[in-house]
């Protein structure tokens, strides 16, 4: 399968987490869901890594563990305290929003053929995220960011770190997502002793629904997105990463959640600009 697939595969993944997420959260708080999540997913990486071909030299075992560290652990650390403590409508348009943060990277590596365009386009990404946060009629610009959004640009920050380094450093990928569904699961398991919450029941509909985060959006998601990275020689694949705030806020909004018309316009604005620089990428790498 070719990289531009296997990143659609992954994005189809991805494009449940938030819905899913919305109805965990109804039942379980952030600690148990993170418990369940990395559960799951460290045992489709454990999969994954006994069934691998060939083993990776020993040098890349360091720089392996800190990716997994930063792209998966942060990444949906961040992620699921922004899904509790901001709208969760606002707050996955701007976790999703990190393919603007990954074409700025590759703007500064002077990776792109055409920088002006690049810089434009991702200002105008940047405008419509910042619109995505803001209240009509406040006095004070940004007055309601909360916690959440703050979290959310966190969770963008991590995975546009993963996505511009994995495919482009000597790393052991599958020795990366088990570090870090496994740093995740200890890191979970610390956050429910300290607040003292209990290990959800195999027989209640949110322990499989947990359960379903780790091994789908994590755990299977993210070996197919390390697969289209490790196969895009060109670097150009990630910003199909755009298609994912469109399928997950549209899986949103069926279920029920509603999004303030400003951040709808921010929406649009964040996805035609990732649109266009994926389309600049393309045809520039294709010419």
């Amino acid at each position: 399968m070719n990289a531009p697939l296997l990143a659609l595969a992954a994005i189809a993944f991805w494009a449940t987490n938030a819905m899913t997420a919305r109805l965990a959260l109804g039942t379980l708080n952030v600690a148990q869901i993170q418990l369940l999540q990395f559960a799951g997913a460290a045992l489709v990486f454990a999969v994954a890594l006994a069934g691998r071909r060939r083993p990776q030299q020993a040098r890349s075992v360091g720089a392996s563990l800190v990716l997994g560290l930063i792209g998966l652990t942060g990444t949906m650390v961040f992620q699921y305290i922004a899904f509790a403590t901001g709208p969760i409508g606002e707050v996955n348009i701007v976790a999703y929003a990190w393919p603007l943060l990954a074409a700025l990277a590759l703007l500064v590596r002077g990776r792109v053929p055409r920088p002006l365009v690049f810089l434009l386009l991702t200002a105008l990404g940047f405008i419509g995220a910042a619109l995505i946060v803001v209240r009509p009629g406040e006095e004070v610009m940004f007055a309601s960011l909360s916690l959440g959004h703050l979290a959310a640009i966190a969770s963008a920050l991590c995975m546009a770190t993963y996505t511009v380094v994995v495919g482009s450093v000597a790393i052991d990928q599958h020795l990366a997502h088990l570090g870090g569904g496994v740093a995740g699961f200890v890191i979970a398991m610390g956050w429910c002793m300290s607040v003292g919450v209990d290990w959800p029941t195999p027989t209640a509909p949110a322990f499989w629904i947990g359960l379903y985060l780790g091994i789908g959006p994590i755990g299977v998601g993210y070996l197919l997105w390390a697969m289209a990275m490790s196969r895009d020689t060109t670097r150009r694949v990630s910003m199909l990463g755009y298609l994912t705030p469109v399928a997950s806020t549209g899986l949103l909004l069926v279920s029920g959640e509603s999004i303030h018309m400003l951040a709808l316009v921010g929406a649009v604005i964040v996805v035609g600009a990732c649109a266009a620089i994926g389309f600049e990428s393309r045809s520039h790498a294709s010419a």
